[in-house]
């Protein structure tokens, strides 16, 4: 069955006029859509067959999909989301944009197999001011302050660096690279995320892992305390 594309844009105006406050179309509206769309790709949709028999069935059976995946997506948002938009508006009060990092973050860090708390932590001690357009002395960019040399290198990201969705996809695949080229050792992933190797350069550079640790454990009771 091909994607009903007239349908899902029908729902993505009703989810963004009558959802419910929290996610409007940052969460749920794309989350409902694509996993809609991904199923229909593949032919398959929970009405598919009482559509063939029984339209007004079909179209019953097809609500019902959505709303079990609207309670869905709600759950990820409580548990996973939240915490995280939380945190990000103690450094930088703008609810749209805490919003879209936290989507960001969550997305990026299942993709990559990073916590999305540990990216959080790592965000927040390259750019505690939560600036996506921020550039460093030495050049580097965005939210996770990612090296120009990088850019465009780790499809899918787009390469934009002042991008706040392509800035976290680069993060997060650059920091899962180092992590497996390290074997595992969180610690000397980190360094090498922070360009520390020898030290030379920044002295006090070999305190980054320590930095991100605290801020780690900072942001997850943080994300628990203000529930």
């Amino acid at each position: 069955m091909l994607v009903d594309l007239a349908y899902l844009g029908r729902l993505r105006r009703s989810l963004w006029r009558s959802g419910p406050s929290w996610p409007r179309a940052a969460v749920v509206t794309p989350a409902v859509v694509a996993v809609l769309g991904a199923l229909a790709a593949y032919g398959y949709t929970p009405a598919a067959r009482a559509e063939e028999q029984d339209p007004v069935a079909g179209l019953e059976a097809r609500a019902e999909w959505v709303g079990l995946q609207l309670e869905r997506v709600q759950g990820i948002y409580a548990a996973e989301l939240a915490p995280l938009e939380r945190v990000l508006l103690t450094h930088r009060d703008n609810p749209a944009l805490a919003r879209r990092i936290a989507v960001a973050l969550y997305r990026e860090g299942r993709a990559a197999g990073i916590a999305p708390d540990l990216l959080l932590a790592v965000l927040l001690v390259e750019n505690p001011w939560v600036n996506p357009a921020a550039i460093s002395p030495v050049g580097a960019r965005g939210l996770m302050q990612v090296m120009p040399l990088h850019r465009g290198e780790w499809p899918p990201c787009a390469p934009r660096l002042d991008d706040v969705d392509a800035n976290i996809c680069h993060g997060a695949r650059i920091f899962a690279a180092y992590l497996e080229q390290q074997g595992g050792d969180l610690e000397r992933a980190l360094l090498r995320y922070n360009g520390c190797v020898r030290g030379t350069n920044t002295p006090d550079c070999g305190r980054y892992a320590d930095q991100v640790f605290a801020r780690f454990g900072r942001t997850s009771v943080a994300g628990a305390a203000l529930d």
